[in-house]
């Protein structure tokens, strides 16, 4: 812990070496074309007359697939690429798909944004050139059915496969019994998905999950490629709002629901661009996506190490496959250049998918297809244990297994305990083992996918990132524990790291942190990050123009700043997945009134055993009372909130005895603050500063060994750093009332993906931590970072 104690007021005088970019990448909101056709226009339509009422033509895969021409121009006619008649609809608008309990219909295919309704026929027929918007919405509307089609059957499969004829579970199953109605719906949503087969947006596409729609722009200087000719593009944004579906299974009866991602760099988020990919390859059994619309823009993805796309030295064989945390900044059209893109960094698990898909295809001896509808099965079953948000996790019985409790299991979710490669692949691995794996129930075509199937493939990607199984997530079944271990000989590839070794910079001269307080930049960040609804509003002190902020690379009174750590592995393997919380945690004792004076001092771990963290000492203020032995010892109850945990900044006060560190409710008393000057005057246990909600996590992709992440991501042509995106940083909003002068002691929690000891409890048979430890400090390395506040 010698960098604890490092002060920022030395280190941010220096030349800011990494810059925030202005953006957030992956989260464009374009504005609504002009272009509004909501019905078919007679000479649009081609060839009507050979083609039977219901039935229309389509593009049945994208144009550089059908042409053979990888570089078939995007000015070239496309109506030669058709294929037969295929049925569309019978309906008189693009409205299909009757399997979502309480809806009509699943879904509606638009011309643009300001369409008031989807297209109608007029002679019950879909026939149109490929140039028109109706044979975009026609196209979109196709390949959506198909895949939702596909998915609702393999849902049927999967409430089969896990539940008996007299409907009792087989497994441990976390797909609900009661998903499916009488009437053979799926109780899974309550809103119509929209997609909008001619956005006016450039050079992408995307779904909204907040308006719940898909969005399909164009390319070109005349907008002559449009994406919706892709149907990898269809496929992979309707696999977000399938992954929608999948999380929220159990959490049909609540209105809040959850997702992958928030638009930031983060694992889940990549997560679900890898599983958005797989749904392409779900549904055509083409390992590669996207070769029309993003191939144009140097964007397609392969999903097999045997894609000629690929740098040399990777191949499908177990010692050269695209494996984490090596390649999780890979970009196969850009391989020299590290780039921490999620969707990038999901090919890592779209890889895995379709190398377990040929290996149960293989070792099954089944088709491709029934490999591909195993695999997706397992993905149902994954996806809803992960989301779910009443605690259970599974169908057994009323005892709490995952994200906390009901109460704070957003908060675990999307915070304190949120999907990660890890978490994502221990559960795949787990339901491998109840379903395919089980040998008691041979479904591997008479027989069972082995233990060492499943650990050797994991591995060969550097996802073997468990010891157990985790059936129970340390929970007891009677007096004995049932969670497998993983066999540690199967353990090559993937490489496990002590918490130990993430620490600040220990370079001399160098930068503990980064401040960053430009007002025109933290102001658009702000918009940014409150349009995407990742924070809410700020506090009623904080100007609107954010007038305090005087971009002198400090923290001063008044002002809103974000703030990046400069962390260093000191391992010799890459780090992955690396997060930084600065949330309200359980770190401190109560803050009830003792004799007048608010206590909420901060606890003193090491006295416990429960961290090697030191800070402060007894004569600082350090407390080993009240609780403080006990966080994380046993499960909360339902009467636990969030407004139970304490900030996570203290603050300096020097009394006439000895500097202490105290809280900031009891530094408000100790300085004679009314509470009307605090940024949040119903509430002084953060007073004076806090980590902005939804902004007090920050993450990085990877870290190279014996590097910073600045030198990890650096251009290796230029040598110059990558910019930080809003993700990398902790924001945090600062009274006008603090005085200057003051130092503040934030004690942030960190850890990684592929830690030895974050996850795992070796003083548990190696079993995970349960979800109430994370809200304490054994999972973690506990990072100090004093900051001065400056006027």
């Amino acid at each position: 812990m010698g960098n604890k104690n490092r002060v920022l007021n030395s280190v941010i005088q220096k030349s800011l070496t990494l810059a925030i970019v202005s953006g957030i990448l992956a989260s464009c909101v374009p504005n609504a074309g002009s272009n509004v056709r909501g019905r078919a226009s007679a000479n649009a339509t081609t060839g009507s007359s050979n083609v039977a009422v219901t039935q229309g033509r389509v593009l049945k895969d994208n144009p550089i697939i059908l042409s053979g021409n990888a570089s078939l121009a995007i000015t070239a006619d496309l109506n030669k690429y058709l294929g037969t008649a295929v049925t569309i609809t019978s309906n008189s608008f693009l409205q299909s798909n009757s399997n979502c309990s309480g809806l009509t219909y699943c879904f509606e295919v638009l011309d643009t944004r300001e369409a008031v309704s989807p297209l109608q026929t007029t002679d019950g027929k879909w026939a149109f050139k490929t140039g028109t918007a109706e044979f975009l919405q026609v196209n979109t509307f196709y390949h959506m059915n198909k895949l939702f089609d596909q998915f609702f059957t393999n849902l049927g499969m999967s409430l089969a496969g896990a539940y008996d004829s007299l409907g009792a579970p087989v497994y441990d199953t976390a797909i609900p019994s009661g998903l499916r109605e009488t009437d053979g719906t799926f109780k899974l949503n309550s809103q119509m998905l929209l997609a909008f087969s001619n956005c006016d947006v450039t050079n992408n596409a995307y779904y909204d999950q907040a308006t719940e729609s898909l969005c399909f722009g164009h390319t070109g200087a005349n907008k002559e490629l449009h994406w919706a000719h892709d149907s990898t593009i269809i496929y992979h944004e309707t696999g977000h709002f399938m992954q929608r579906l999948q999380l929220n299974m159990r959490n049909t009866a609540s209105l809040t629901k959850v997702q992958m991602s928030n638009n930031l760099y983060n694992e889940a988020g990549a997560i679900g661009e890898g599983l958005s990919d797989f749904f392409s390859y779900y549904v055509n059994g083409r390992t590669h996506w996207g070769e029309w619309a993003a191939g144009n823009l140097r964007g397609s993805r392969p999903m097999s190490e045997a894609d000629a796309l690929h740098a040399p030295g990777l191949a499908a064989d177990e010692d050269s496959r695209l494996s984490y945390p090596q390649y999780i900044t890979y970009d196969p059209n850009y391989p020299l250049e590290p780039v921490e893109d999620i969707h990038m960094s999901g090919m890592i698990i779209s890889h895995y998918l379709v190398a377990l898909t040929q290996d149960l295809e293989s070792k099954c001896s089944i088709s491709n297809a029934v490999a591909r509808e195993y695999v997706m099965y397992i993905l149902n079953e994954t996806m809803a244990e992960l989301g779910d948000l009443t605690s259970k996790g599974t169908e057994n019985g009323a005892v709490t297994k995952v994200n906390m409790n009901a109460l704070n299991s957003s908060l675990w979710f999307n915070t304190i305990n949120s999907i990660t490669y890890r978490s994502f692949t221990q559960t795949i691995a787990k339901n491998l083992l109840n379903t395919i794996g089980n040998a008691g129930l041979n479904r591997c075509n008479g027989s069972y996918y082995t233990r060492d199937n499943i650990e050797s493939l994991l591995d060969s990607y550097g996802l073997l990132l468990f010891k157990t199984y985790n059936q129970h997530r340390n929970l007891t079944n009677g007096t004995t524990k049932v969670n497998t271990q993983v066999t540690t000989s199967n353990r090559k590839k993937s490489v496990l790291i002590s918490k130990s070794n993430l620490i600040l910079d220990p370079t001399t001269g160098a930068s503990s942190a980064y401040v960053i307080d430009n007002r025109a930049q933290i102001a658009a960040g702000i918009t940014q990050l409150q349009t995407s609804g990742i924070i809410g509003t700020l506090s009623t002190q904080t100007p609107s123009d954010l007038g305090f902020n005087n971009n002198n690379s400090k923290v001063s009174p008044g002002e809103v700043v974000a703030i990046a750590l400069n962390l260093y592995n000191n391992s010799n393997s890459t780090m992955g997945g690396i997060e930084i919380l600065a949330n309200d945690w359980d770190h401190a004792t109560s803050t009830t009134l003792v004799g007048g004076v608010p206590l909420g001092r901060p606890c003193k771990f090491d006295t416990f055993g429960l961290s090697t963290d030191t800070w402060p000492l007894d004569s600082e203020g350090g407390s080993s009372v009240q609780g403080c032995d006990a966080i994380g010892a046993a499960p909360w109850t339902a009467v636990a909130t969030p407004g139970d945990f304490a900030p996570v900044c203290f603050v300096q006060y020097n009394d006439s005895t000895a500097t202490k560190w105290i809280s900031q409710r009891e530094f408000k008393q100790k300085v004679a603050i009314d509470s009307n000057s605090c940024l949040d005057k119903t509430n002084d246990k953060d007073c004076f500063i806090r980590a902005i909600k939804g902004a007090d996590k920050a993450q990085y992709s990877k870290i190279n060994p014996k590097s910073t992440w600045g030198q990890t991501m650096a251009d290796p042509t230029t040598g110059k750093a990558y910019s930080l995106d809003w993700g990398n940083v902790l924001l945090f909003e600062v009274s006008k009332s603090i005085p200057p002068g003051t130092v503040v002691d934030c004690r942030m929690r960190v850890r990684f993906t592929n830690c030895e000891d974050c996850f795992h409890d070796s003083a548990n048979n190696n079993n995970d931590f349960k979800d109430v430890e994370y809200n304490g400090p054994k999972p973690y390395k506990i990072i100090h970072l004093q900051i001065p506040i400056t006027d």
